[in-house]
């Protein structure tokens, strides 16, 4: 008997070959009579859970190559929960390991948050195969997260497994010709890690093989899938601080691969930016440097970024009302108002009206999705619905853009730089 079924349906291919026309015909996972059917013959569960959920044409064609799980009510078929096969290339600290770390997670992530595991906590993705150079990562990955075929070269994991999604897990030099080796070898969608890559031309090659192939990319930012800063959004443009002003966003050094953070999330709440200014210093990496500078946003807020104070991943929403503040080290966010009180008659002169501080404070309502896999059922949701993702290549390019006018501005002796930039050649190497 076999239960929680996995079914390689590979009878003879679908007219469109594609997964977004195989939807279950209803929802079955909150039924309180729902369960996994055992079945005792694979081939007769095909017929019943194609021909249950409406998964075959009038000629009974499936899928070329469909994974899939029974779902029973009753012991009647209800319908098919899609699986996606997913290759992880890279298996170090954020594809594997970043899990055994406590003490800086509130506000970026919650647990289990690294991308085997958002994968292997989801029912409708299984993790097939791994890659990295090194056989002691690719054995501690295995150790953690599971036996799978692993792999020394991502290109012989593409050609051979085939995957449906791809983690891009390297470091950023390396996310370009692997997010286009992907696209061009047919997998479905690619969630690659931030910073998207090491220049404009490189970005631009990624997302144009992506769109040439039907591909969805998902560079991962994951405060954009947060509680706290989507919640934070929603109070903002509800008016809670007024008119939003100006924003203070702080964080640790290196300006590309950490501050991409902090572009994303200046993006997220204001929209495109049109210039950028700044300085850069030299701590520990003489090519992904620090720095602090001001980016003013299309509707009209200025941003003031600083990766050069070493302090935690910080924001202040600054507005004619109020402020908004997001520490990373207290779930959720503050909320102080400003409100009028009585001024001093004896003090004619002070013309500002006097005002005290009304501090409010809103924790996240648990539970709810940790970001990893937020953005897993994004990209899914993407490839489903065929459309683009949140946090798309779009929003990944965007975000490192940011970065670059920086490093240009500093080149340029502080000089303000226009956005879009020019210089689409500008590169710098970040982890």
């Amino acid at each position: 008997m076999l239960s929680n079924l996995h079914l390689d349906l590979t009878l003879s291919s679908y007219c469109d070959n594609s997964h977004t026309s195989l939807i279950p015909p209803r929802s079955c996972e909150s039924h309180p009579r729902g369960k996994w059917l055992s079945v005792s013959n694979e081939a007769t569960a095909r017929r019943q859970c194609c021909e249950s959920a409406g998964y075959m044409d009038a000629r009974g064609r499936l899928s070329s190559h469909l994974s899939a799980s029974v779902y029973a009510i009753d012991g009647i078929i209800e319908g098919v929960i899609m699986t996606y096969t997913v290759g992880i290339i890279g298996c170090g600290r954020k594809a594997a390991t970043i899990d055994d770390e406590r003490r800086w997670m509130t506000n970026y992530d919650e647990f289990p948050c690294c991308h085997a595991a958002a994968y292997t906590a989801l029912p409708n993705t299984r993790i097939v195969a791994a890659c990295d150079p090194s056989p002691e990562k690719l054995a501690d990955f295995q150790r953690r997260w599971g036996q799978c075929t692993t792999y020394t070269d991502y290109r012989a994991l593409l050609e051979k497994e085939k995957p449906d999604i791809v983690s891009v897990v390297t470091h950023a030099p390396l996310h370009a010709q692997i997010t286009m080796d992907a696209a061009h070898a047919g997998v479905k969608g690619i969630l690659c890690e931030k910073a998207m890559a090491t220049s404009l031309e490189e970005c631009d090659a990624m997302i144009a093989a992506c769109a040439a192939n039907r591909v969805k990319l998902l560079v991962n930012h994951p405060r954009r899938f947060h509680p706290t800063f989507t919640r934070a959004k929603e109070t903002i443009e509800q008016g809670a601080i007024g008119q939003l002003r100006s924003i203070y966003a702080a964080g640790y050094n290196k300006l590309i691969h950490n501050g991409s953070h902090a572009f994303d999330i200046l993006r997220m709440f204001c929209g495109e930016a049109v210039w950028v200014q700044g300085e850069l210093v030299e701590v520990d990496d003489p090519h992904d440097k620090d720095g602090i500078g001001a980016v003013k946003m299309a509707n009209g807020v200025t941003a003031f970024v600083d990766f050069t104070s070493q302090q935690p991943f910080g924001f202040r929403l600054m507005g004619t009302e109020g402020v908004l503040f997001i520490d990373q080290f207290r779930d959720g966010f503050t909320l102080i108002n400003f409100e009028p009180e009585e001024v001093d008659p004896s003090k004619p002169w002070f013309r500002y009206t006097a005002k005290r501080a009304a501090e409010r404070y809103f924790p996240n309502r648990r539970p709810f999705d940790p970001p990893m896999q937020a953005a897993v059922k994004e990209l899914i949701a993407a490839i489903e619905e065929n459309r683009e993702p949140q946090s798309s290549g779009v929003d990944g390019r965007a975000a490192l853009e940011m970065g670059l006018a920086m490093h240009a501005s500093h080149q340029q002796g502080g000089a303000r730089v226009a956005l879009p930039m020019q210089d689409r050649a500008l590169r710098v190497l970040s982890r």
